[in-house]
């Protein structure tokens, strides 16, 4: 089941109003790796009066574009289910990860940290990997954010 997300919009009187209140339809789940598209900030189009969900969008999915535009910026959640693995690609990118629930193994060329719930990750460029090698579902929290300093 996705998660309810809640998204906030300015209106032409320059009121605020609920855009959107309901699961996000950026949901995909293949077992065992569940991903979510929270939301995208794209500043190709920035229209902060839109109603269009870029969470809609196929090509937003992790899957197909994996870090946000120059300028823009991701929020999604991930739950890897026991015995999953993700790798990652370099990234120009500087991506705040937060374990929400349960741990997992965060991998790196030089090394392996394990995570638990409320440990943060902040990775400035690097390669990761994450391994749930526990017997509980993992959940975490990304948010990424395109950045010249990591090109």
């Amino acid at each position: 089941m996705a998660p309810r997300r809640v998204v906030t919009g300015i209106d032409a009187d320059g009121k605020s109003y609920f855009v959107h209140d309901g699961e996000t339809p950026g949901h995909l789940d293949d077992g065992l790796l569940v991903i979510d598209e929270l939301w995208i900030d794209d500043p190709s189009r920035p229209d902060p009066a839109a109603t269009e969900d870029p969470a809609e969008d196929p090509q937003s999915l992790l899957f197909a574009r994996g870090a946000p535009r120059d300028g823009g910026s991701l929020f999604r959640t991930l739950t890897f289910k026991p015995g999953a693995g993700f790798g990652g690609a370099m990234s120009n990118t500087i991506d705040y990860g937060i374990v929400l629930s349960g741990e997992i193994d965060f991998e790196l060329d030089a090394g392996v940290v394990h995570l638990t719930a409320g440990d943060v990750v902040v990775r400035r460029g690097a390669r990761p990997a994450y391994r749930n090698t526990s017997d509980e579902d993992c959940i975490m929290a990304f948010i990424l954010i395109a950045s010249p300093n990591y090109a």
